[in-house]
């Protein structure tokens, strides 16, 4: 990337800029020092100026210089408080900030803010993205076991982008309900005119402000990876859920000894989960576990990245 960051100004210096951008295009051919040294001299002309304390950050870790790195992703994150450059990312991986505190919602409403234009292609012809169609097979075999038709009155779809997971579902239910941060994203969903409402914000509160039991299945595909502690969310969805209500959603997955907390920070900027904990989580919010299957739902790198489907019942 050699342009601005999405939804930063310019410096008011064209000539920063610029030093910006070359300092961008430096880093990307693998060229930190020389990023380094351009970028140094930018932050010393425009103190204020997040986009050029972030790349700085970049550039000297890069370059191997931690501590350096450290303190310019410092500087970032106060002058970023929305979170929107991911600096608290850097910081949570370098250890100077615990993880549950490192993904805002101003860095994930920025990153699909920029992406919604190519989303449903780049997801389906590049990444093998499936899902939308693996929440729904899945929710369709507990359906199958519950002995129960698969249809549902009202329907939560969290995280629903542009509309692919809606898109799916939307044969199976009466009313369709999706939230999002990305307002990109959400008016692409809106063009498809599958949603009966749709709203900006964040999952919990969304699903908090739901009438209680409400609802009798919540969705989400592919979303959850931006969630480190997700008993929140488990919580919230149950409040949300009438008696014998689904909660089936998607979760790049690790093992228990790599997440002593129950999840941990990738280099792709989104959460693993570990079985046991969610086991255990799901419990403790009264959902009972109807299916939990390894998945893989996407590729990162031309590699499968390693999964979970689940479906959670309420009592």
């Amino acid at each position: 990337m050699t342009g601005l960051p999405p939804g930063f100004s310019s410096s008011g210096d064209v000539a920063l800029d610029r030093r910006y951008r070359w300092a961008s295009a430096s880093l990307d051919a693998g060229e930190p020092f020389e990023a380094c040294e351009v970028l140094r001299q930018t932050v010393e002309a425009a103190p204020g100026w997040a986009p050029a304390w972030k790349l700085l950050g970049d550039s000297l870790l890069a370059n191997g210089a931690r501590e350096e790195a450290r303190a310019a992703y410092e500087h970032a994150a106060a002058l970023d408080p929305e979170g929107r450059l991911g600096a608290r990312l850097e910081l949570a991986r370098l250890g100077a900030l615990g993880v549950r505190q490192a993904m805002q919602a101003g860095y994930v409403a920025a990153l699909f803010d920029e992406y919604c234009d190519r989303f449903d292609a780049h997801l389906t012809e590049r990444l093998g993205y499936r899902g939308p169609q693996t929440v729904l097979e899945a929710s369709r075999e507990v359906c199958v076991e519950m002995k129960r038709p698969f249809r549902f009155a009202r329907t939560l779809d969290l995280g629903c982008g542009t509309g692919l997971m809606g898109e799916a579902i939307r044969p199976f239910t009466d009313v369709l309900t999706g939230v999002d941060l990305s307002s990109g994203m959400l008016a692409k969903a809106r063009a498809k005119a599958v949603y009966d409402e749709l709203a900006q914000g964040e999952l919990v509160e969304f699903l908090r402000a739901q009438p209680r039991a409400g609802a009798d299945l919540v969705v989400a595909a592919d979303v959850l990876v931006y969630v480190a502690d997700l008993q929140p969310v488990f919580s919230a969805a149950r409040a949300a859920l009438a008696s014998s209500g689904l909660f089936a959603f998607t979760l790049q997955s690790c093992g228990a000894a790599e997440a002593p907390q129950g999840y941990r920070l990738g280099p792709d900027n989104r959460f693993a989960h570990a079985e046991t904990y969610l086991r255990a989580w799901a419990s403790s919010q009264g959902f009972s576990v109807a299916h939990l299957l390894s998945a893989v739902t996407r590729q990162d790198g031309g590699r499968d990245v390693e999964g979970f489907v689940l479906v959670l019942a309420t009592a």
